[in-house]
């Protein structure tokens, strides 16, 4: 591998030295020291020998997940440190980051250790506030309307937390950019012409942040469960009790699948418990339209204070 085919990123604390160009992630200068993590262009096997557990496209033996994408490729990942791509023909590099950044990088999360949270974070006073919820609940619609009122964002999507030596949460960096549905964008009137078209949903768009993108992990303070009312009432939150918050730090964590293959179900558990125990967990529900969104903030906005 010649240096003139090395690219080298960051991606949630994490140094990646790729031969694939991966435009999404923060380029890094190279290094003298190994990566964090390896992304290789060679042949994956077509099945890993006896695997414990398949998941939908996931095949999982040990600390390895075998990814097949019909007409997309494989990805085989080894011990939280080195992806490998065998590209299937005439695929588009875009389609193939698609995969690699999402359910690959999920499978290296879990790897190392780290805890992948499906949710898009901002920072305020210098600490992270999430939001997480089901698909389509807003999650990145929250983060841009925040974003746009001069919030740093942090993440979208997928926002990787791992525990420093006193016990705290730290939220990292992912990628300087947003992914939102066009009726977002319309009530935000930003004309979808000039964005990038999501790889797989027709009516997602990818745009960069309208204000600041964080670049260091901060304190995980707040994590907010995004819900729609059923009538059309002003915005309100309210505390989660630690039971339910378990259960949904569980329920929306990123590529959930991989966890019991992996054997970590109880560390997860665990983990759930500690982070519930950390950080303030509420429901911030707010009617379907977008009317809402500058008394969500001023909800947000009281959290910190």
């Amino acid at each position: 591998m010649s240096s003139e085919s090395i690219h080298c990123y960051s991606v949630a604390g994490l140094s990646v030295r790729s031969e694939l160009p991966l435009p999404e992630l923060l380029s890094q200068k190279p290094a003298i020291y190994p990566p964090d993590v390896e992304i290789k262009l060679a042949p994956c096997p077509a099945h890993l020998p006896q695997p414990a557990r398949s998941e939908m496209e996931a095949e999982i033996a040990g600390n390895e997940v075998l990814l097949t994408i019909e007409k997309i490729g494989r990805f085989h990942i080894r011990q939280g440190r080195e992806i490998l791509v065998d590209a299937a023909p005439d695929v588009q590099d875009k389609d193939l980051r698609l995969y690699l950044l999402g359910s690959a990088f999920g499978a290296i999360y879990f790897q190392r250790g780290l805890f992948p949270l499906h949710a898009s974070v901002v920072v305020i006073n210098e600490a992270a506030v999430a939001f997480t919820g089901d698909s389509g609940s807003g999650k990145s619609t929250m983060a841009a309307w925040m974003n746009a009122q001069g919030y740093p964002l942090l993440c979208d999507d997928v926002c990787v937390i791992r525990f420093n030596q006193a016990g705290t949460p730290l939220a990292y960096p992912a990628f300087p950019r947003l992914k939102l549905w066009k009726d977002a964008l319309n009530a935000f009137e930003i004309d979808p012409a000039d964005l990038q078209r999501d790889y797989a949903r027709a009516d997602k768009f990818h745009m960069a942040p309208t204000h600041q993108f964080w670049e260091e992990p901060v304190p995980l303070r707040h994590i907010n469960v995004l819900q729609f009312s059923e009538t059309n009432s002003a915005p309100c939150i309210a505390d989660l009790s630690p039971a339910s918050a378990v259960h949904l730090l569980r329920n929306n964590t990123y590529r959930f699948q991989y966890i019991s293959g992996l054997g970590l179900t109880r560390s997860h558990f665990l983990d759930c418990v500690k982070l519930a125990r950390s950080v303030n967990l509420h429901v911030l529900k707010r009617a379907r339209d977008h009317a809402g969104l500058a008394g969500c903030q001023k909800l947000i906005e009281d959290q910190m204070q």
